[in-house]
């Protein structure tokens, strides 16, 4: 029996892979930008897991440098079909676009999981495919952080929202949480831009939004990457105090920006756990010998609001 792990760095890719027994299920975990602390979260959760059950699977997590980058997830993934692994847990960077390469998987014989960012309901349905989804409610997430944020602002105030990339679900839905929020405190959204989940895009629509919207007293955005460059935009305008900021994610380097209030509130969706949520998943349909169509629909993992004590 060989157990180890081993990390690499190369071709802008991140490979941690961990051998487990002979003959145990190998699982293959494809996440997205690495560069991103909040998957580098879930890959320690993934990591965790299999040193709890080293006799139990054989372990491939892999990331891509950019989040928007669909062509390295596909060479990803194809690289583990050849290499036959028995399962597949993917979190999409694109939630259409992911969707054939994941077929060609399932068509190999391997068990497709999707975790964090939901792949289009209406494209599984045109495919005719069951693939389960591990992950929070990412409206309910937003819509608490919408609603605390909400709570500290004047009734009818202009509001900027931040979101992710246009094709990705989570970002979609964590907009209709803070649209849900803002309409129920009788707030205005004044302005959208897209910050492609990255901290200087954050910040450069941010900025751009804000020149754009002076009146704007709060921006709600869908990852802690671009809240984190939003501050610097407030900061860089003299606005601290003045305009407020609503993260999502609840990475590492947010909490200093939480606990000095430069950030008012984020969710936390615990991504460590969703990689466990999702590896236990895997293991136990690969024990049962469960087809693909038969593995549940949704798998509800925790979100919870973070503010300011």
């Amino acid at each position: 029996m060989i157990k180890r792990w081993h990390r690499v760095l190369f071709w802008g890719m991140v490979t941690l892979t961990a051998w487990g027994a002979w003959g145990a299920p190998s699982v293959g975990m494809v996440l997205k930008s690495v560069r991103n602390e909040f998957f580098v979260e879930m890959a320690k959760g993934a990591e965790a897991y299999a040193a709890a059950h080293p006799d139990d699977l054989t372990l491939i997590v892999e990331g891509i440098q950019q989040e928007v980058d669909v062509t390295g997830q596909e060479a990803i993934i194809r690289r583990m079909i050849a290499q036959k692994v028995n399962a597949l847990i993917v979190v999409p960077t694109d939630s259409v676009a992911m969707l054939p390469v994941l077929m060609e998987a399932i068509r190999a014989g391997i068990l497709v999981i999707n975790m964090d960012n939901k792949l289009d309901d209406r494209a599984l349905v045109l495919e005719g495919v069951n693939i389960p989804f591990v992950g929070p409610s990412n409206f309910a997430g937003a819509r608490s952080v919408g609603e605390q944020v909400a709570k500290a602002l004047p009734p009818g105030s202009k509001v900027g929202l931040i979101e992710g990339p246009p094709g990705a679900i989570n970002s979609r839905a964590r907009s209709d949480g803070f649209r849900a929020a803002l309409r129920a405190a009788g707030m205005l959204v004044a302005g959208i831009r897209s910050g492609y989940w990255d901290t200087e895009q954050g910040y450069a629509a941010s900025l751009d939004l804000l020149r754009a919207v002076p009146e704007v007293k709060a921006l709600l955005c869908s990852n802690d990457n671009m809240a984190i460059g939003a501050a610097r935009a407030v900061a860089e305008l003299g606005l601290q105090g003045k305009v407020l900021i609503g993260g999502y994610d609840h990475i590492p380097g947010v909490q200093p920006y939480i606990d000095d209030g430069r950030v008012l509130a984020t969710a936390d969706q615990y991504p460590g756990k969703q990689a466990q949520y999702a590896l236990d998943l895997a293991l136990k349909a690969l024990a049962g010998k469960m087809a693909q169509a038969d593995l549940p629909g949704i798998v509800q993992t925790p979100v919870e609001l973070v503010t300011h004590r």
